[in-house]
């Protein structure tokens, strides 16, 4: 669990980096909603919430508190495949634009 946690809150980071490079840079539009309107109030707000939400999945780690629950388990390996898939995507169009 703490690999899934670690791998998660980086790539986590990782999309954070890229989406906002590629919105700073007009390549990509944010299909997120909320990260959206985040991002239209403040592009600052979409990066704070992001390291935000990876400070989290690190806090769990350095406090030794990660969750036990199957579901919790299924949950965390399910987005780690998806934010993989996400993080893929990024790959691919960041490829073409430099």
């Amino acid at each position: 669990m703490k690999k899934i946690f670690i791998y998660l809150a980086i790539l986590n980071l990782v999309d954070a980096v890229a989406t906002f490079w590629g919105l700073q840079n007009s390549l990509i539009g944010e299909s997120n909603r909320l990260m959206d309107v985040l991002y239209q109030s403040n592009p600052l707000y979409f990066l704070y919430l992001k390291a935000i939400l990876s400070c989290f999945l690190f806090a769990f780690l350095l406090f030794n508190k990660l969750p036990t629950g199957s579901s919790i388990k299924k949950l965390a390996f399910t987005a780690s495949i998806l934010y993989t898939l996400v993080c893929i995507y990024h790959g691919v169009w960041l490829s073409k634009a430099i």
